[in-house]
């Protein structure tokens, strides 16, 4: 099998992989926009507030935890922010 990969191929092996991760991470922060939009209106849009508000609505995070933290939120903002372009 080694024989049929080029020199540098081995790193292109798991692109696909990491390539369907990153399009599900960005569907779910797409899905989660409107939710954060109404969560900073109504509880300010202090990363605190945010995440107070997304643990006690029961908001799971990416990988299934249930508390989410401002390190969380900001992340999650900043990373919306350059999708968008905004």
């Amino acid at each position: 099998m080694a024989a049929f990969l080029r020199k540098g191929d081995a790193g292109r092996k798991g692109d696909a992989g990491r390539d369907a991760a990153a399009a599900r991470a960005r569907r779910y922060r797409q899905g989660l926009a409107p939710v954060l939009a109404l969560l900073a209106a109504e509880a300010g849009s202090t990363p605190e507030g945010i995440a107070a508000s997304l643990t006690r609505r029961g908001v799971r995070k990416p990988r299934g935890g249930r508390v989410w933290t401002p390190p969380d939120v900001r992340r999650l903002l900043s990373r919306l922010a350059a999708e968008t372009g905004s």
